[in-house]
């Protein structure tokens, strides 16, 4: 029991307002606010950071999910040498990020019947078209070489395709390890309902839906095969089911 020659000093008589107490109180109370105002902002903060950005185009009937280090670039239309020459494929999103492993990258395109003969062939042979596509487009890496032959599967009951690929630079400055990179390419057929059409076959647009991933980090590859789609309303998938790559 605290002497009334205590640290606390006198009790205070009966009817007497205890001051000291009461502003102790007021002072525990407004650090607990504090403290539990900055605890919600950094949990609000960090939860905000690992929130997932959500890409939706409402022409392809797709909603994809990537994770928030990914920043999106905005996409231009590239000039063309010849006006009427038709552009074959069209990309629609592109993210990605740098650190001191290197640059992540992925794409999302989209080939339609602007060019008759390239689809014919993504229709035909989707497997030859992605090997072909990812051997093309690893050549400014260096020597691409196929880690991953193509894979035919199903992504929403539409025939799907892969190849991985890896790519060392030519050259490499001395002292320096070569930096090698990583990449797949994966694409699905889809039918694109016209405008005010009906939803069968007839009158529906082909095209050809392709995501492009490159990295310098090889886990981080299979990572990025992973990301979720949606198409319309129905329940979201991975873009490449893990059994796939088994």
């Amino acid at each position: 029991m605290v002497s009334a020659s205590g640290c606390m000093g006198a009790l205070p008589s009966e009817g007497e307002p205890d001051y000291d107490i009461f502003m102790l109180s007021r002072y525990a109370a407004l650090l607990l606010l504090l403290f539990s105002t900055g605890v919600f902002s950094h949990t609000s903060a960090q939860s905000e950071s690992h929130t997932p950005k959500i890409f939706r185009d409402k022409a392809l009937g797709i909603t994809y999910s990537y994770p928030s280090q990914f920043i999106a670039e905005t996409l231009a239309v590239p000039a063309s040498a010849e006006p009427a020459a038709p552009q074959c494929a069209r990309s629609t999103l592109s993210a990605g990020f740098t650190n001191t492993m290197g640059s992540t990258v992925f794409v999302l395109s989209t080939i339609d019947n602007a060019c008759p003969g390239v689809l014919n062939a993504a229709q035909q042979h989707l497997g030859s078209f992605t090997r072909e596509q990812i051997l093309r487009q690893m050549k400014p890496y260096g020597t691409p070489v196929i880690t991953h032959e193509p894979i035919r599967y199903a992504i929403d009951g539409h025939p799907a395709a892969i190849t991985l690929a890896t790519a060392e630079p030519d050259e490499v400055q001395a002292g320096k390890a070569p930096k090698t990179t990583y990449a797949a390419k994966a694409c699905w057929l889809r039918e694109i309902p016209v405008k005010g059409g009906k939803s069968s076959s007839a009158e529906a647009t082909q095209r050809i839906l392709c995501f492009d991933f490159t990295t310098q980090r090889q886990d981080l590859l299979l990572s990025m095969l992973a990301f979720t789609v949606q198409f319309e309303e129905r329940p979201t998938q991975s873009l490449v089911p893990g059994s796939v790559l088994r």
